[in-house]
């Protein structure tokens, strides 16, 4: 297994122990749960600050892939946003340990370094999902009269709150068919009228 191979294989491993509980990442219990002993795992992450690092980037791989997908699969901007979301909800539902990671004291807590750096993953998602949005306004498809970034915020906020139940219900709650009632009203506020009376 190649070394990157073997980094994404362990930030998995960690992200599935963070379902549980973001106390059970240690080495030990990454280094177990990939079938590896301690000494092997340091030859990847030197310790647990750059196990979360690698968390960090498989987490803003995993979101720009979803990104690049909803593009291809979709030809017009609303559709690769309302795709994008799906895909979000699916993601949160799939890696309960997101959530947990993102509203922890380990991230949000007194390690600004930490902080930043997913604070950043955050942004760059933010920007990418605001240049679809401005793609459409170009187009006529989206209100031109609505922030670009206030789009992006309406979208996440079709996502967000369900996917908070998700995490509070300890995954009793399924998100996903409320997100899928919320794309709805979200391109009822954000399409623009014009264009769809003119068709």
């Amino acid at each position: 297994m190649d070394r990157n191979t073997r980094r994404e294989q362990i930030a998995e491993a960690a992200l599935e122990l963070a379902a549980k509980s973001i106390s059970a990442i240690t080495v030990e219990n990454v280094a177990k749960a990939c079938k590896i002993v301690p000494s092997a795992l340091y030859r990847h992450y030197r310790n647990k600050d750059e196990i979360f690092e690698g968390l960090r980037d498989l987490v803003r791989n995993k979101l720009i892939a979803n990104a690049t997908l909803a593009a291809k699969e979709e030809t017009s901007p609303l559709a690769i946003l309302k795709n994008l979301a799906l895909r979000h909800a699916d993601l949160l539902y799939k890696y309960p340990g997101i959530p947990r990671l993102m509203f922890s004291d380990k991230i949000t807590g007194k390690n600004s370094l930490r902080r930043k750096g997913f604070l950043a993953v955050m942004t760059e998602y933010r920007k990418t999902a605001a240049s679809i949005a401005k793609k459409g306004q170009n187009t006529g498809e989206i209100r031109s009269d609505i922030e670009p970034d206030d789009v992006v915020f309406m979208l996440l906020g079709t996502v967000v709150p369900p996917s908070f139940l998700f995490h509070l219900s300890d995954g009793d709650y399924d998100p996903r068919p409320q997100i899928r009632r919320n794309l709805l009203l979200f391109e009822d506020a954000v399409k623009n009228r014009n264009i769809s009376e003119e068709s």
